[in-house]
């Protein structure tokens, strides 16, 4: 800092200098002076001005049966001292909420607690600081249910939808809110609201879908599977039997597997088993009219598994050649269907003693021994005679 200091009148002037230390230690205790002097002035204005209390109404959300907690603090208290804490008395009854400190001075205030009671609390929060300035300010508060994932209520709808016509079906929903609805594999035409869960629309595209309808909130997602049929999915019956031919006695399976749509057939299979010169009772067939009922033999039934068959045992067939033909009634989304007849031969047959091979060397070990069915000479030619007048008799029939 440079100082000019005026001397007696003479021919010169001198200029003097005092050092840079001294000097700004000097400004800073001006600087000190003037601050200190501010706050002074200043105090008694800034410490009147209690003017708020945070956080803002409404003040967040509690959700029952879970703990919850708020602190209030007031806005520039009187020289930062604790202020008074009060409450409208009884606004928090039942709800298992307390407020703290009620009638009594802290530098903050809270209401926590475990919720216990749905609603909307309206209260009012009154500060007061050690300089006599009160701020009175309102709340609410609002008990909430916590969250509930959804979950869908109604049943799946009628699986069979007509072709052409207005389809309409709700899909029902409980949860909290907000829901959202979607649907997967809808037949073509048809939608879903993601609102309201209305499935709508009209289609005419024919054939069975499998839909999944997915409702989503909060936690986990609900989902639901189900069929709509368009129309009736046509079924393929394919029928085979084993042993064929069978000698007199053994038992016949015969297995019928069916096919169709997106889904597997379910439901009943009835089973025609025909001798010469005998008619399938309905509704396998129609016998002609006046058909004597010795010649309608009663039919066999059983349902279909979950893969779409099942397998019918036939036992004490005489010896002959039989015609077997399958039907299936349909159900909700498949058509009724037909297989096409199979013949099954049924033979008389004999056993004859081991060969000399079989009473050679033993058996390997865990080999098992069985008697072989054979033919005498004299069998096989009436056999083989047999067989050629069954397959004559069976073409001329089907001629």
């Amino acid at each position: 800092m440079l100082m000019f200091r005026t001397l007696e009148p003479g021919p010169s002037l001198m200029l003097t200098t005092r050092p840079r230390s001294d000097a700004l230690g000097a400004a800073a205790s001006r600087l000190a002076h003037l601050g200190a002097l501010a706050l002074i002035v200043a105090a008694p204005w800034a410490s009147a001005q209690l003017s708020n209390i945070r956080p803002q109404s409404p003040l967040p959300d509690a959700t029952i049966r879970q703990f919850y907690s708020v602190t209030f603090t007031p806005v520039n208290p009187y020289k930062g001292l604790p202020v008074l804490w009060n409450i409208t008395p009884g606004c928090l009854d039942g709800t298992g909420l307390a407020f703290t400190p009620q009638n009594g001075t802290a530098n903050a205030a809270r209401i926590n607690g475990v919720p216990t009671r749905l609603g909307t609390f309206d209260c009012t929060i009154v500060a007061q600081d050690a300089g006599d300035n009160v701020i009175s300010k309102p709340y609410e508060l609002t008990i909430v249910k916590g969250c509930v994932s959804p979950r869908i209520t109604s049943s799946p709808p009628p699986a069979a939808v007509e072709p052409g016509a207005t389809y309409s079906y709700v899909i029902v929903a409980v949860g909290s809110l907000p829901r959202t609805f979607a649907a997967l594999g809808l037949p073509p035409g048809l939608s879903i609201d993601p609102l309201t869960g209305v499935i709508a629309g009209t289609t005419a595209a024919a054939g069975a879908y499998s839909v999944t309808v997915i409702v989503k909130g909060c936690g986990r997602e609900a989902i639901q599977n189900f069929t709509l049929v368009v129309g009736t999915a046509p079924v393929s019956l394919a029928l085979s039997s084993a042993p064929n031919p069978a000698v007199f006695g053994q038992d016949i399976a015969v297995a019928v597997h069916a096919t169709g749509g997106a889904v597997a057939p379910s439901g009943t299979v009835l089973l025609c088993v025909l001798a010469a010169g005998e008619f399938c009772a309905p509704p396998v067939a129609a016998p002609p009219a006046a058909t004597p009922p010795e010649l309608i033999p009663p039919l066999y039934s059983a349902s279909l598994d979950a893969g779409g068959n099942v397998t019918f045992t036939l036992r004490g067939l005489p010896i002959q050649n039989y015609v077997l033909q399958a039907y299936y009634a349909g159900d909700s989304t498949h058509a009724e269907a037909r297989s096409v007849p199979v013949d099954q031969f049924v033979i008389k047959g004999a056993l004859l003693p081991p060969s000399r091979r079989s009473q050679g060397a033993p058996a390997p070990p865990g080999a098992s021994v069985e008697s072989i069915p054979a033919l005498s000479m004299p069998m096989l030619g009436a056999l083989s005679m047999a067989i050629v007048g069954i397959a004559v008799g069976v073409a001329r029939r089907r001629g």
